[in-house]
């Protein structure tokens, strides 16, 4: 749990592997954890991937589990009563209605493997939109939501992550340009390996990650970078030895670490190994690699 304004941070779980995936409902903040570290010596086919749950208060209450294996967990997100999750590893995305899970791939090719390396999500307009990184030039594709069939594609970016509209514009990180692009012509360079925005009413927030080789990840450093809604940077928080940010979501109002802190200007945070408090005030959530 980071606070954007001061930079203090305050751990809310560690040692589930890499945690990469944030959403949350009315009453339950949910977090995907990998169980395993990019530079594991354990195979990527014997990854078991898990859902951390936690409550209003930020206390773990639950791990959900999957009865079919969750590989490369990415992106996660909370629509219509349902959570959905990215599993790159097997370009397959996983859905849990409360009850009941399903796998679902959208291109088919049920055993191709990580053809497409699917990691967000959005919602709009009756569509659901995943991002496919393809490990090179990405590409937007916007699925119906009730006959789940390919109605749009979009291509953006290279090795793109996230994606969000605004004012009908798409936006998405083209992280392996270390830039943020639109689909009307937007750009922003950041510097880096962008990954993971959040916004509220006054803020944007963007985390940036050291490049590096992929086997070096767990272990180097990121920032976030503190932008006013125009895009003017206001300051940048330093996260060196996290780890690479994976995620950044804002912690909806009355969630906090005790009831009585709850303000509508929080926001979530999950990373490694800060240890200092964070203030109860304009804190952001991010995920580290």
């Amino acid at each position: 749990m980071l606070d954007t304004s001061s930079g203090h941070a305050h751990v809310l779980d560690r040692g589930h592997g890499l945690y990469y995936g944030i959403a949350h409902n009315e009453n339950k903040l949910f977090v995907a954890a990998r169980n395993r570290l990019v530079s594991s010596d354990v195979d990527p086919a014997e990854e078991r991937g898990e859902v951390l749950v936690f409550d209003r208060s930020l206390r773990l209450c639950e791990r959900l589990q999957a009865p079919f294996p969750l590989r490369d967990l990415h992106e996660i997100a909370w629509h219509d009563g349902k959570l959905w999750l990215t599993s790159s590893h097997d370009n397959m995305i996983a859905i849990w209605d409360g009850q009941l899970w399903e796998r679902w791939y959208p291109l088919g090719a049920q055993d191709a493997g990580d053809v497409n390396h699917f990691n967000s999500f959005m919602f709009d307009q009756g569509l659901v939109w995943i991002l496919a990184h393809n490990r090179g030039p990405s590409e937007l594709l916007g699925f119906s939501l009730e006959t789940r069939q390919l109605v749009q594609t979009v291509a953006m970016g290279n090795c793109g992550h996230n994606i969000w509209r605004e004012d009908g514009e798409l936006y998405s990180c083209s992280s392996a340009e270390s830039r943020l692009l639109s689909d009307s012509g937007f750009v922003l360079d950041t510097g880096g390996f962008p990954r993971g925005v959040a916004f509220d009413a006054s803020t944007r927030c963007v985390g940036v990650s050291a490049l590096t080789e992929r086997k070096s990840r767990d272990f180097t450093s990121g920032k976030v970078m503190v932008f006013e809604r125009d895009w003017s940077l206001r300051h940048e928080i330093d996260m060196a030895g996290e780890g690479l940010i994976l995620d950044l979501c804002r912690l909806p109002a009355g969630f906090a670490l005790t009831h009585s802190a709850a303000a509508p200007s929080l926001w979530a945070s999950i990373t490694r190994a800060h240890k200092r408090v964070a203030r109860p005030e304009q804190v952001f959530a991010l995920m580290e690699t």
